[in-house]
């Protein structure tokens, strides 16, 4: 195995790539719908979207893999920041670079490759588009321009500001490590403090912009079958293609958190009313149902119930806590009057919950 060597320009790069402020982010649906869309005009199992820091490979998007980070010793992306153009291994197992890397003996078991370099505005490399297969194969220069064209549009996203609203203040506040600690490790969406952080955000801002403030609870319906019949690996997974739907559902401006267990809480940002947070709260529902999730345990069909908190004109008396627990109740509302329903609260700046509608 040969191991990537370092960038001529290494120091700068780093620079670069630490200032698009992605490393250590949650994953976002406009790089989900790039790997998405690549593995299935491609035709590949795997596809992702790599970032290459000093010492690892971090995946801001990866579908078909459950993987967050690898050691930039082993990663083919590390050779693809080396190339101008995109970097093509048609079989792994016979190119000397790579034919003992332990991701082609072992899992995942690789043995087609091919990278696109992704830049900076200044044209330094920070990681890369690629798409795998465990099978040989060749690119056609159509392929080979689509996977171009995707990764542009990659490194476009990746080249302009990350999140918006309190998601983005937030991110700016901490360094990577911290972001570590604000980041589900299972669904690598917020984690429960840092959603609840975003709620809080949310609030003041409606407070200091005079608009209406929302949350949305959330929780899967009997998704205890799955673990105690299929196993928590498969749980698990579930799991992260949920999180993944509904990251598909909401608004750029919302934000979703895993609050815990099979329970997610959505941080609704310059919601339009009450009518607005239901509407994003119903297409996480017809999301989440629109089909099975598929994983290597089996297909499972799974449905979700869903409260909804709106306070119109919230005051210093409107609290995190109560918006959340308003949600709540109506998220008890929901699972009793028959699951995979949206029910909601309206509020007055008080915290006196004034009226509800299905």
């Amino acid at each position: 195995m040969v191991e990537p060597h370092l960038s001529p320009d290494e120091p700068l790069r780093l620079n670069a790539l630490r200032e698009t402020g992605h490393l250590d982010t949650p994953i976002e649906a406009r790089f989900e719908r790039v790997t998405r869309l690549a593995r299935r005009v491609l035709r590949t199992p795997i596809a992702a979207i790599s970032l290459i820091d000093a010492d690892r490979q971090w995946f801001k998007s990866i579908g078909g893999l459950d993987v967050s980070e690898t050691s930039r010793a082993v990663s083919f992306c590390g050779h693809t920041i080396l190339q101008e153009e995109v970097l093509v291994v048609p079989d792994a197992r016979s190119d000397p670079r790579f034919s003992d890397n332990p991701f082609v003996t072992g899992s995942p078991h690789i043995v087609f490759y091919a990278g696109c370099p992704i830049r900076t505005i200044d044209g330094h490399k920070i990681g890369s588009l690629c798409v795998i297969d465990r099978a040989p194969r060749a690119m056609s220069h159509e392929d080979l321009q689509i996977l171009r064209d995707l990764a542009a549009v990659a490194e476009s996203e990746l080249c302009r500001s990350m999140q918006e609203g309190a998601q983005r203040e937030m991110l700016a506040e901490v360094d990577a490590i911290a972001r570590q600690a604000q980041v589900d490790g299972l669904t690598r969406i917020w984690n429960r403090t840092a959603a609840f952080e975003l709620v809080c955000s949310e609030l003041a801002r409606s407070r200091r912009s005079g608009t209406g403030a929302g949350v949305i609870m959330a929780d899967l319906d009997h998704f205890k079958q799955i673990n105690d019949t299929h196993g928590h690996a498969a749980g698990d997974e579930v799991l992260r293609q949920v999180a993944k739907r509904m990251l598909g559902a909401i608004r750029e401006a919302d934000a979703v958190g895993r609050y815990g267990g099979e329970e997610f809480i959505v941080a609704l940002g310059a919601c339009d009313g009450l009518a607005g947070a239901n509407l994003v709260a119903e297409r996480i529902r017809q999301r989440i149902a629109e089909g099975p999730f598929v994983t290597e345990f089996g297909n499972f069909r799974v449905t979700v119930s869903l409260g909804v908190a709106f306070c119109e004109s919230p005051s210093e008396a409107t609290t995190g806590e109560s918006l959340v627990s308003a949600a709540d109740q109506a998220l008890y509302r929901a699972k009793h009057a028959g699951r995979n329903r949206v029910e909601s609260t309206l509020t007055a700046a008080a915290d006196r919950t004034i009226r509800t509608a299905a």
